[in-house]
């Protein structure tokens, strides 16, 4: 198995038996595909590190852009204020070096972001596990790098990524949706993608917004 990580690594994993010969066939035989991955991963690391926190720039919330709005005050902390017309209003404090305005804003941004994934999360997943008439026992927002949402089948638990509240509602929903079904279903089996299907008939649309836009959801 051979895969190429965000930063354009190359990783390949063999059984142990396997000689050399046949693994450097196997890389010879992939190596257009992998040429062409290193190049993809190049690009969007490029394109992420465009990303800044800082005045003008754009992040995602619920589907939709917005602007950061940075302001400097007589302030010992800084604080973030939101409004869907304009954007996010950021006060911090003045005097800061161009690296402390980064990371004020960024401490900032993403302590807002966490508070809105928890109130949102937690509506959502008491929606729908009414709605499915099924229980976790433990729900848990987190940090996750790969994985939008997890389930611990053995201990009743979902794990969501807090970052997926910078996707529209119907993605939410569908992460939530995912990961509960995954209480009654341990595996990605037919009968799996069925009860997903019946809560959620378009969810294939949910999953091709992640695959679209995930690179926008990814933050500096």
């Amino acid at each position: 198995m051979v895969s190429v990580n965000e930063r354009a690594q190359v990783q390949v994993s063999s059984p142990f038996a396997l000689s050399d010969r046949v693994i450097h066939r196997f890389i010879d035989e992939k190596a257009s595909w992998i040429i062409e991955k290193v190049k993809d991963a190049k690009r969007n690391g490029d394109l992420i590190k465009e990303k800044e926190f800082s005045d003008g720039h754009e992040f995602l919330f619920l589907g939709e852009k917005y602007k950061i709005q940075v302001r400097e005050a007589d302030v010992k902390r800084g604080r973030v204020d939101f409004d869907a017309l304009t954007g996010w209003s950021v006060v911090i404090p003045r005097g800061l070096s161009a690296k402390g305005r980064q990371a004020q804003i960024k401490q900032k941004m993403v302590q807002w972001y966490r508070t809105q994934a928890k109130e949102i999360l937690g509506g959502r997943v008491f929606h729908y596990s009414r709605l499915m008439d099924v229980r976790p026992e433990k729900i848990d927002v987190r940090t996750q790098k790969r994985l939008w949402g997890c389930c611990d089948y053995r201990a009743r638990a979902i794990h969501l990524n807090w970052q997926i509240i910078l996707s529209p509602l119907s993605v939410i929903d569908y992460v939530v949706v995912h990961e509960l079904c995954h209480l009654q279903v341990p595996s990605h089996s037919k009968r799996f993608w069925n009860k997903v299907k019946k809560v959620l008939p378009d969810f294939a649309l949910c999953r091709q917004w992640l695959k679209t836009n995930h690179l926008d959801m990814v933050l500096p």
